[in-house]
C-alpha cells in the first residue's frame, strides 16, 4: 500500500480547509484538550521543519517529557504566528514534500494516521464533517490497532473487536465495537468525542480504558 501517497493526500486535503477557514475558526478549541486549531497546525508544522538536534533540545528544556514539550513548543510556535504564516508553512510541507527531524522517522502509515486523525480533530468542532476517503480511511484503520508508543491504541483496542459499518473493515476478537470507521479510529486513539457513535459489547471497555 503506498500510504506514503495517502499521507500526502491527506495533507492535502488539511491544506484545502485551512484555506476556507475564517480567521477566528483559527483560535477554536479543537477535539484535543488545550489546543486550538491553529495549535493543531503548529504541532504539525513543528515536526515537519524542525531539525532533530533543534527537536532533541526543545523536548529537553522540558525535562524529555515528550508529549508536555510537544504540547508546549506547539501552541508558542502557533501562537507566534499568523494564519496566513502558519497556512504558508503548512502549504510548503506538502507542496515540496518537505521532512526534516522528526518527521523523517515516522512511517509514513503512521504519518496518515496521525493526519487524518488531526484532520478530523479541527473538522468536528469548527463543525465541518467530511467523509473520510475510504481507501485513505481503510489504510489507517489498518494500522491503528498495532499502535502503541504515545498513541497508546494497540493497549486500548486489545481484546476487542473492531467493526466498521461504513467501509469494509475488522480487526482483533472479542467484545464488539461497531460503528462509522472514522468514529472507531478517533475512539482508538483515546478521542472520547466519538464514542456516542459507536455501540456493541465492547464499548463500555473502551469508555473505560480511556478514562484510567
Amino acid at each position: 500500500m503506498d500510504y506514503d501517497g495517502l499521507r500526502l493526500q491527506e495533507m492535502g486535503a488539511i491544506s484545502e480547509l485551512l484555506h476556507e477557514l475564517r480567521p477566528e475558526e483559527w483560535d477554536v478549541p479543537s477535539v484535543c484538550d488545550g489546543w486550538r486549531v491553529r495549535d493543531v497546525i503548529g504541532h504539525m508544522c513543528l515536526g515537519y521543519t524542525t531539525p532533530m538536534p533543534t527537536m532533541v533540545a526543545k523536548i529537553g528544556r522540558y525535562g524529555f517529557n515528550v508529549p508536555k514539550a510537544s504540547r508546549e513548543e506547539s501552541i508558542t510556535y502557533a501562537s507566534a504566528r499568523s494564519p496566513e504564516e502558519l497556512l504558508g508553512v503548512f502549504d510548503a510541507i506538502h507542496r515540496d514534500n518537505i521532512r526534516k527531524g522528526i518527521s523523517k522517522v515516522i512511517k509514513p502509515a503512521e504519518g496518515l494516521v496521525d493526519h487524518t486523525i488531526h484532520h478530523q480533530d479541527i473538522r468536528r468542532p469548527l463543525h465541518r464533517p467530511r467523509t473520510v476517503p475510504p481507501d485513505r480511511l481503510v489504510a489507517a484503520l489498518g494500522v491503528i490497532p498495532g499502535l502503541g508508543g504515545f498513541v497508546g491504541a494497540k493497549k486500548r483496542v486489545q481484546g476487542l473487536r473492531l467493526v466498521a459499518t461504513d467501509v469494509e473493515w475488522s480487526a482483533g476478537a472479542g467484545p464488539e465495537v461497531r460503528g462509522p470507521g472514522e468514529a472507531i479510529l478517533l475512539a482508538a486513539s483515546g478521542r472520547q468525542v466519538s464514542l456516542p457513535e459507536l455501540d456493541g459489547d465492547g464499548v463500555a471497555t473502551l469508555r473505560a480504558r480511556m478514562a484510567a
